[in-house]
């Protein structure tokens, strides 16, 4: 039927393709590798308790903390399963590139067909 739209499922849920397909494309221009996700330093804001990933920047220790191990969880740049410190290799194992994370499954389905490809060039 031309006017249905086309799904997905990931993580035993119904997706949109054309909610994951941007998401798929700009990740596979990435080189990722597996690992078990750990918490990171993060910028804590005394005002408000706004917390973004420290990464090395420069930032104000007057009005800002810096805290390590503050960043508590990812999530993967397709689906937005969450990735954190636990034992169950489903949200604790995921694939990064060092700056971004996916989750095992939209790694599988999505990306290793094609890092696969790409080696056997």
């Amino acid at each position: 039927m031309p006017n249905e739209k086309k799904t997905i499922e990931i993580h035993g849920r119904p997706w949109e393709w054309s909610y994951v397909e941007e998401g798929i494309a700009d990740c596979k221009l990435s080189k990722w590798q597996e690992q078990k996700w750990s918490p990171r330093d993060a910028l804590v804001h005394r005002n408000g308790g706004r917390v973004s990933l420290y990464v090395g920047q420069k930032y104000d220790a007057d009005k800002i903390d810096l805290v390590e191990g503050a960043w508590t969880h990812d999530h993967c740049q397709i689906c937005w399963w969450a990735l954190s410190e636990v034992e169950d290799g489903e949200h604790g194992i995921g694939y990064t590139n060092g700056d971004g994370w996916l989750c095992t499954e939209c790694y599988t389905k999505f990306i290793a067909p094609v890092q696969e490809e790409g080696k056997r060039k």
